[in-house]
């Protein structure tokens, strides 16, 4: 007797209870609640330097601030712990319905295939003993997906569980005055317990140390320090891209809620309207991100925030967003930007982003790409600005780029290939960054560059010649600063134009189809990323790690009896030369 067994269908999928909505809601009115507290400390410490108010009165009012104020702050810090806690779950509980969505949607694909395999078991009066065979493996193939299924429902089971935890914990944690002043300043005891165990971020433990820190606590406690240290995760090098997005929300969401009261009850100081325009401009980046289209797939690759800090140098702000998933990623570039730029141009360089990604994917081999605009160092803030002209703050961005890159390589259990692209000053930054031996890229492109720092020589940089990519406009004005050699450009370079023959990296095609017939500081310098250029197709090679393919270019020289000599000038550019694949749906 031949017996298939067919499998049973399940689980039964559990319903989610909660509405993100509210959650959201709850947040918001958190967030409002612990205001009052954070503005009455500030008086009550304002009152104690009141000048002139002497006596008896004013002794009484000086004692009362004196534990009045700081009571009042640690309400106001624990409430609004509390409301991040709430967000956390409003945020986890939104993707906990779309994987609910998904587990329902591959049940239903199962149970058609299960009805099916019993139709025509049902039907097959005297099979074959390969019709037989073929039945089975159809039932063992169910029965396999069908444990999959139970495996991935009961995660999810747990994910719930977790999530629902961690709320009803933060809530317990911050009763009133008592948990505000406590030692944990309301926090849940999972999480201050993970914050000192060795390798916690903010201890001075390296990114890989952060990684297995990470890697050895169980959900619930991620959840539990992600809601209660959004700052120390946000911006923890070694973490996942995914645990950093988590976090940076968090800091998002509070900072447009709670500022955006403020704003409506026009109470902000100057440097909140700073904090809170940077605030909205990661938002807007960050939807810019989520809403983009992968043209070849038709899917949403997704947003994430991998750095938020919006009241950093003096409230240019430090930000970092990603278009694709910087966690598993084949191909991540990373995009450093030059003078001028600050928090408030996000949405800008996320544009710029999707047409990186979009030239990876349309001139690559098909493999994931993931590229993050990246603005984590005090750029210059125009060319009156001193610091321009010199490389301070190429130098000290060079090692936050190197320390950056370092954290997203360690966070990594895998070995993407990684290309740092530095614009303009930020193509000076990027070189500062990799001419330390131990730079996590594979690749360097320097586009629109004023000079390479401190490297006189590609192979000066850790990734070493063979792997400097250059692209430089004929008619950049600002790329004809570095210094070509023999006759050099005098003190407003910064350092050796890495287009040059003395430079010796590869330099790719990049000039602009509209250009100009003269120099320019303006478009020649400013569309290294735009759509259907020479630059952009290059750049997507290099960065799907084929930069072998590139369209090589004529490296710039400077004789000794003459001006330097761009042997682009003359050339015609085109949008697509032939041979090459489209850089985008558009291209003709």
């Amino acid at each position: 007797m031949t017996t298939i067994a067919v499998p049973a269908s399940e689980p039964q999928i559990a319903e989610l209870h909660g509405d993100p909505g509210g959650a959201e809601a709850l947040a918001a009115g958190l967030y409002k609640a612990a205001t009052p507290f954070e503005a009455f400390g500030e008086r009550a410490s304002d009152g104690r330097l009141i000048s002139g108010w002497k006596g008896y009165a004013y002794e009484a009012y000086r004692d009362a601030a004196g534990s009045a104020g700081p009571e009042h702050e640690a309400m106001h810090q624990s409430v609004r712990r509390v409301a991040r806690a709430v967000t956390y779950y409003a945020d986890t509980l939104q993707t906990l319905k779309r994987d609910r969505d998904d587990l329902r949607d591959r049940k239903q694909r199962l149970d058609a295939d299960r009805t099916g395999l019993l139709a025509d078991i049902e039907a097959a009066e005297d099979p074959s003993e390969s019709a037989i065979a073929d039945l089975q493996a159809r039932a063992r193939d169910l029965t396999a997906r069908y444990r999959d299924l139970i495996t991935d429902h009961d995660s999810w089971c747990r994910r719930v569980t977790d999530n629902e935890d961690q709320l009803r914990q933060s809530f317990a944690s911050a009763k009133g005055l008592k948990g505000a002043l406590s030692a944990t300043g309301g926090a849940t005891q999972d999480a201050t317990d993970a914050m000192n165990r060795p390798g916690a971020p903010g201890s001075g433990s390296t990114p890989e140390e952060v990684k297995a820190w990470w890697d050895g606590l169980s959900a619930e406690e991620r959840a539990a320090v992600t809601a209660a240290y959004p700052e120390t995760i946000g911006s923890a090098d070694g973490l996942p891209a995914s645990a950093r997005d988590d976090a940076n929300r968090i800091l998002l969401d509070d900072d447009l809620a709670t500022l955006g009261d403020k704003e409506a009850d026009g109470a902000l100081t100057a440097d909140e309207k700073k904090q809170l325009a940077n605030a909205r401009a990661a938002r807007d980046g960050l939807q810019r991100a989520e809403n983009y289209v992968d043209p070849t797939t038709g899917e949403k690759p997704g947003g994430t925030l991998w750095l938020y800090d919006p009241t950093a140098f003096d409230g240019d702000g430090r930000v970092a967003v990603a278009v694709g998933d910087m966690d598993t990623a084949d191909d991540v570039a990373v995009f450093t930007p030059g003078i001028k730029s600050e928090m408030t141009d996000t949405d800008f360089y996320t544009d710029k982003m999707t047409n990186v990604y979009e030239s990876a994917r349309y001139n690559g081999d098909g493999s994931s790409v993931a590229a993050m605009f990246w603005l984590g160092y005090d750029a210059p803030s125009g060319p009156t600005d001193p610091a321009t002209l010199t490389e301070g703050r190429a130098e000290d961005g060079g090692r936050r780029l190197s320390d950056a890159l370092d954290g997203l390589r360690a966070s990594r259990p895998d070995d993407p290939h990684l290309t740092a692209i530095g614009h303009s000053y930020g193509s000076t930054t990027t070189a500062y960054a990799a001419s330390e031996d131990d730079f996590a890229a594979d690749d360097v492109v320097l586009i629109g560059s004023p000079g390479a720092g401190p490297a006189e020589n590609a192979d000066e940089l850790s990734v070493g010649s063979g792997h400097v990519y250059v692209g430089r406009d004929s008619r950049d004005g600002v790329a004809m600063l570095g210094d070509e050699g023999w006759v050099g450009k005098g003190p407003v370079g910064l350092g050796t134009d890495p287009s040059s023959e003395d430079f010796g990296a590869t330099r790719f095609e990049a000039e602009d189809v509209d250009r100009s017939s003269l120099p320019n500081f303006g478009d020649a310098h400013g569309s290294y990323l735009d759509d259907d250029t020479e630059s952009l197709y290059n750049i997507g090679k290099i960065v799907d790690g084929h930069g072998d393919d590139v369209e090589k270019a004529e490296q710039s020289y400077d004789p000794w009896y003459s001006g330097a000599v761009d042997p682009e000038w003359d050339r015609d550019p085109t949008a697509n030369e032939p041979g090459r694949s489209d850089t985008g749906p558009d291209a003709t």
